[in-house]
């Protein structure tokens, strides 16, 4: 209970799903609120201070259930490991505690796990601060907290209306904020009545620390050159500490590394009211079946599909943009329908690349998740194949996307493809998954367990 109070006290604003074996127990008020939100038992373990100690806990395996059912209902959970095999503990005394500590801070912001999200949405984390040159407005940033993709949105300008209108366009599964913002008599009625808003304390927004959390993170002494290259530098400091939070670690993850200035497309501003009456991406029901997106959705792949919801989210007022998808849907109309095909059978063996590399940049992911790095690079072989040899000229838009698949290595898929084993775990905690003969060492170590088990 020592070890509990302690790791608790330092995550005071999450339930604390502490491992005891093959279950994450709940202690105390973490238990109560636990139990009445998952509809499980609510029990007793020991007293504290004379008093007993309400208890409740979900199994290892279940996890992942339990996990989603909170954070859809609002809750933050700090997932408390065991650092160390209890034997470890007992060479210590017979009474030695097995070291434990948080290993990662889920928030609705933060979840990269397939059963924890929903495939055809994005997931963004939004981070709003008020700008200091600037009082009388906000700024607004967001980043992908479910993919590997970079943020590349901000609002520089953004007045209270035009706010409420970027973030009904995004939709974000979870915002920071400061706390002094979180208290601002013009924003606060508007910020309390959104779900998942999480404030943060002032020194999160300080600029001097958040710039040495930069400067550490991309490994440099000074942050003038990474200042020209990031959009809206500033909030990405603070999701930044957001981030390295949820996932426990020094480093961030690594997909905030490629964010870049791009340049902004023009887009039609659409306020909520509106939004929702145009059931655009979501009926007034709040269900994506009846909405306009549902209707047109004919995608093959998950990330095809949240493309599709951003566009129709955010319309283009640009005419030279617009001409340039225009372009792109006539050359596949003109087609008669032969390229569409194949495009499709392309697109439908791509398996969801963004979401398996943002697994395995935060350290979570697994066998399948690196099988997947090695699908997508060998899918996309076959398109670049088609664009090299093309004599006639593509779309622009085309032509742009042709250029992104010659990026991957080839080699590191043929790498993959040598390493990983053809039946793979889920959890590389199985094992099980490294190809035999790939490794001499490892092939060793194997026959050396085989024949001790024989």
């Amino acid at each position: 209970m020592e070890q509990y109070i302690e790791i608790k006290a330092a995550n005071p604003d999450c339930l604390l799903f502490y491992r005891m074996g093959d279950f994450y127990e709940l202690f105390f008020e973490d238990a109560e609120v636990a139990a009445r939100a998952l509809g499980i038992v609510l029990t007793k373990r020991g007293k504290h201070l004379g008093r007993d100690i309400p208890m409740c806990g979900v199994p290892v395996h279940r996890a992942d259930e339990y996990l989603h059912r909170l954070i859809a209902l609002g809750h933050r959970v700090a997932v408390c490991e065991q650092l160390e095999d209890p034997a470890e503990a007992r060479k210590r005394g017979g009474k030695s505690v097995v070291r434990r500590d948080v290993i990662r801070l889920v928030t609705p912001g933060t979840l990269t796990e397939d059963t924890l999200l929903d495939a055809r949405r994005n997931n963004y984390l939004l981070a709003i601060a008020r700008a200091r040159a600037r009082p009388a407005r906000t700024a607004a940033s967001r980043s992908p907290g479910s993919t590997s993709r970079p943020a590349n949105s901000a609002s520089p300008n953004a007045t209270a209306p035009a706010l409420a209108a970027e973030i009904a366009r995004l939709e974000p599964g979870e915002i920071i904020v400061s706390d002094a913002l979180y208290g601002d008599a013009e924003l606060a009625p508007y910020l309390r009545s959104l779900p998942a808003v999480t404030p943060l304390t002032r020194d999160v927004f300080d600029g001097a620390t958040a710039e040495r959390r930069l400067a550490g993170y991309f490994a440099v002494a000074t942050t003038r050159g990474v200042r020209r290259a990031l959009a809206a530098r500033a909030h990405r400091r603070r999701r930044l500490h957001h981030l390295c939070r949820a996932h426990a670690a020094r480093q961030a993850p690594a997909a905030l590394a490629a964010a870049a200035r791009g340049r902004k497309a023009r887009r039609s501003l659409i306020d909520q009211a509106t939004r929702s009456n145009l059931e655009l991406v979501r009926t007034l029901a709040g269900e994506r079946r009846g909405s306009l997106l549902a209707a047109i959705d004919r995608t093959v792949t998950a990330a095809g599909s949240r493309l599709l919801a951003q566009r129709l989210a955010a319309p283009l007022t640009d005419p030279a943009a617009i001409a340039r998808r225009h372009d792109a849907v006539a050359l596949f109309v003109a087609d008669a329908g032969a390229a569409r095909r194949r495009a499709r059978s392309v697109c439908k063996a791509a398996p969801d690349l963004a979401r398996a590399l943002a697994r395995l940049v935060v350290g979570r992911g697994g066998p399948r998740d690196l099988a997947a790095i090695r699908d997508g690079i060998a899918a996309a072989a076959e398109p670049r194949r088609r664009a090299a040899s093309s004599c006639r000229s593509i779309a622009a838009e085309l032509a742009q996307a042709a250029q992104s698949l010659r990026r991957p290595d080839p080699a590191i898929a043929a790498e993959l493809a040598a390493a990983l084993a053809d039946e793979l775990p889920h959890l590389k905690r199985d094992g099980g998954f490294v190809r035999a003969g790939y490794d001499a060492a490892l092939d060793e170590a194997r026959a050396l367990r085989d024949d001790r088990a024989a």
